[in-house]
């Protein structure tokens, strides 16, 4: 199962995007984006490519979870722990869950948590 805030998982939520309208030129890109783990150049191909509705919202959230990802991890590696500030992401962690799955099918959804 995958966890977009974590970088392996939402690069594997990125490359699934392949099938959602690229061009064979795209699609090769970000295969070869993937197999080198660019994740920000996967987010600059498929911010230039024509992507459906929601594929696109799929995209702003896999965004939405890198920053949330980033800050989860600055903040554990704080001594002491922040338990406060870490506490304050829970409602954007549910809040991207929640929007994240009313976006991808049932196959996706049993791939997929948050």
């Amino acid at each position: 199962m995958l966890d977009i805030r974590y970088r392996i998982d939402r690069m594997k939520a990125l490359h699934a995007l392949r099938e959602d309208g690229l061009t064979e030129t795209q699609a090769q890109q970000l295969d070869e984006l993937w197999r080198a783990q660019d994740e920000e150049g996967i987010f600059a191909l498929l911010e230039g490519a024509t992507l459906p509705q929601a594929a696109k919202e799929k995209l702003d959230i896999l965004k939405e979870a890198k920053l949330i990802g980033e800050r989860l991890t600055r903040l554990s590696r704080v001594i002491p722990l922040p338990h406060e500030k870490i506490q304050e992401l829970y409602p954007q962690i549910r809040k991207i869950k929640q929007a994240y799955e009313r976006l991808t099918t049932e196959a996706d959804r049993f791939m997929t948590r948050i």
